[in-house]
């Protein structure tokens, strides 16, 4: 029998056995060419650098709780250009960014300019996470006011960190109340804008007085509808919803602000707007509403630009239900 004669390679088993040869090779890799697969870590986002606009309801001694629900872009100083951008969580993006931007934007201790009616009122303290956010909507936290002496406590505020734009220092600012020319005057106005032979029949389902800076007379805020209400479900045929800030002039009476006639007969297509508050950042103001549609509540705002036309800037995502619960809905 041949002698049998075994050859090792650097890539398996070469074997000679009677003039044949059979090549048995290692199924791995040498191990200088081996690749090694390392599991990478998911891609972490960059937080939002801020600033952010919060809303805050509160109870009546002064604890409450607190949502971020715009990041303020631009700057609040006369002559520049302040805008509201939606907050949305990008959890399946990073699972991490939540986590991370709840201990930078929503820390224990961190103190807040408390603002509502045009005015600041004092400060806001965060104490910690009140309920974890769900898909793209913000977490809710726990804070607690502290406001100027003898300041009643608002059911609901807004909050800023300091250095935004608002009042360096807080001061006292009560209630204002309704006054029989606005429930004259309030008719009067819906019929005129609305127009048409049907604006007889509008009905209104809110109004808000409200003070400007400067003003020594109250304004009013008020919606109307034709066929429809604030109540969620269907409108009914040429369904009209009327939204309209006024201010009082003593010599002219209310002059209008802002106002925003919806005309409408389907589902999809209803839109209607209730003042919620007023706040001012620099030389900015923003008039906050709630936004009404078929099936939810949002949050919208108009910032007033001198010499611009007024309208929404800013709608917070639909699907954040939150944000409407935490403004009393």
């Amino acid at each position: 029998m041949p002698p049998l004669a075994i050859l090792a390679t650097a890539a398996g088993c070469a074997v000679e056995w009677g003039g044949g040869e059979i090549s048995l090779e290692n199924p791995a890799p040498p191990p200088d060419t081996m690749a090694v697969e390392e599991e990478l870590e998911p891609e972490q986002l960059p937080l939002p650098d801020g600033p952010f606009l919060y809303a805050v309801r509160l109870d009546g001694r002064g604890a409450g709780r607190l949502i971020p629900i715009a990041a303020i872009a631009g700057s609040s100083d006369a002559g520049g250009d302040l805008e509201l951008e939606s907050v949305s969580i990008p959890d399946a993006e990073d699972p991490s960014f939540r986590a991370r931007f709840d201990s930078v934007f929503l820390a224990p201790g961190m103190e807040l300019d408390l603002l509502a009616r045009g005015a600041r009122l004092g400060s806001l303290v965060v104490e910690g996470m009140a309920r974890t956010g769900v898909g793209r909507c913000p977490s809710v936290g726990t804070g607690r006011a502290l406001l100027v002496p003898g300041q009643d406590v608002p059911t609901f505020a807004f909050a800023v960190p300091g250095g935004t734009g608002a009042a360096a220092e807080p001061s006292r600012v009560p209630p204002v109340q309704p006054t029989n020319s606005m429930n004259v005057a309030g008719p009067v106005l819906a019929e005129r804008m609305i127009g048409g032979d049907r604006a007889f029949l509008a009905r209104r389902q809110s109004m808000s007085p409200f003070a400007l800076a400067g003003d020594t007379l109250a304004g009013m805020a008020a919606t109307w509808m034709i066929a429809d209400s604030l109540a969620p479900g269907p409108p009914g045929e040429q369904a009209v919803s009327l939204f309209f800030m006024a201010r009082f002039e003593p010599t002219q009476g209310f002059i209008s602000l802002w106002e925003e006639v919806r005309r409408y007969s389907s589902e999809e297509d209803k839109e209607a707007l209730e003042f919620l508050d007023w706040i001012q950042l620099g030389a900015h103001r923003i008039d906050v509403v709630r936004r009404y549609d078929a099936s939810s509540v949002g949050l919208a705002a108009s910032i007033v630009e001198e010499g611009e036309e007024r309208g929404i800037d800013w709608l917070e995502p639909a699907d954040c239900r939150t944000l409407a619960r935490l403004a009393g809905n």
